[in-house]
């Protein structure tokens, strides 16, 4: 008589099944190719991400200097970034060649212009003396004309003594012109003298104000500080032997307590950013950290960000709340969240939860043994998290990759 062969049990089968789909999960779970986060409803920032560069709120900016004629210099020695001077410390000079070969032209004229003034004034003290010598010479001839003209004119001929009177006149005469002679030539010595002595007087104040000048180009720090490199407009920093102008920063004593960020906004969300808006900075050295701030002012015009990155960007200013003296520097690369709004009570799921299927967005819904495909709407996109309009419901457990984990954020 055969022997019926025996049905596996439904119980045992189900049970089977079940630990399979129970260990592929875990194995799944444990492999990091996937796993689990919670959909959470909350507040929704929306913001946007830019980068840019930190600097002090209260620096002491030291550039080229302002001198006469010249727009273009050459930096000689810089203080090494990063070292903590005192006050009145040599921290930047310029090449003061040019200046010194003005100074010995200035100096060579005004050399010139001193002896010239010194003769002049001996030689018109010496013609003032040969004037009024003759002077006194004719004050002698008309005292004498005179006395010869002094006659009763019985004692005389009419014709000697006319001609006496006449003497006496032409005497007269040129004791007038004598004097006229030495009133003009002590207006004139003194009108020469003073053109003169105006132009040394010119030449001496060049001189002083070259002699300045070239102290100029030494510039001592006016507090004691850090040293830090400003960068220019295409984010490079100046060395010894570089030319720069007039009005350009060269190097900075920043004031570290008191710290902003100079960020970078790309053209197309220029008008999504204002004044007033929260920001999150992060450094690049240090991005665990999240320093808080305030956007205060904007950029009043776009620019090309550098010749490498022909980007149009416009400045955002943002003045951190907090500062850390001992980690931040002027200069230091940083990342920015700038809040451009915010949403109350918003469904939302990690971005990296949604998949695209069939022209639509989905999510992998995760049930007790098993995932399934779910159809979803979705709204605004900010900081990695996505609205969710329909499709799920809070609390639901949907698969994502990477390891957000679970729970959102």
């Amino acid at each position: 008589m055969r022997k019926r062969s025996k049905r596996p049990r439904p119980a045992l089968w189900v049970a089977t099944a079940t630990a399979a789909i129970a260990l592929s999960l875990l194995a799944c779970s444990c492999s990091g190719q996937v796993s689990v986060a919670k959909v959470v409803r909350g507040p929704f920032h929306i913001k946007i991400h830019a980068t840019g560069q930190l600097q002090s709120a209260a620096s002491l900016y030291v550039g080229c200097p302002s001198v006469e004629q010249i727009w273009q210099y050459t930096i000689s020695s810089m203080a090494p970034e990063g070292k903590t001077v005192n006050k009145d410390d040599l921290i930047l000079s310029f090449d003061p060649r040019e200046l010194m070969q003005r100074l010995q032209l200035k100096q060579s004229e005004l050399d010139t212009g001193q002896k010239e003034l010194e003769r002049m004034r001996l030689q018109e003290q010496q013609t003032k003396e040969d004037v009024a010598l003759q002077l006194e010479e004719d004050k002698v001839t008309s005292q004498k004309a005179v006395r010869k003209a002094d006659y009763p004119e019985g004692l005389i001929a009419a014709n000697e003594l006319q001609k006496r009177q006449m003497e006496r006149e032409l005497a007269s005469l040129l004791v007038k012109l004598a004097e006229s002679r030495l009133a003009n030539q002590i207006s004139g010595m003194r009108s020469r003298i003073h053109i003169q002595e105006t132009k040394v007087r010119l030449l001496k104040e060049a001189v002083d104000r070259l002699m300045r000048d070239i102290q100029k180009m030494n510039i001592l720090a006016d507090k004691p500080g850090i040293v830090v490199y400003t960068v220019d407009w295409d984010g490079k920093k100046k060395a010894v032997g570089d030319m720069c102008w007039m009005g350009m920063n060269i190097l900075e004593l920043p004031d570290l307590s008191r710290m902003q960020m100079k960020a970078v906004i790309l053209e197309v969300q220029a008008g999504r950013v204002a004044t007033g808006q929260s920001a999150e900075v992060r450094l690049d050295s240090n991005p665990d950290r999240v320093f808080k701030g305030v956007v205060i002012s904007l950029g009043r015009v776009f620019r090309v960000k550098s010749d490498s990155q022909p980007a149009i960007v416009f400045d955002a200013l943002i003045d951190l709340t907090e500062s850390d003296p001992g980690l931040m520097r002027p200069g230091m690369a940083a990342g920015v969240d700038i809040t451009i709004s915010s949403k109350a009570n918003v469904l939302q799921v990690p971005e990296a939860a949604i998949v695209y299927h069939e022209n639509s967005t989905a999510v992998w819904k995760k049930k007790v043994f098993s995932k399934e495909l779910t159809t979803v709407t979705i709204g605004t996109r900010s900081s990695g998290m996505v609205e969710v309009l329909s499709g799920l419901k809070e609390n639901d457990k949907v698969v994502i990759r990477g390891g957000a984990g679970e729970g959102g954020r």
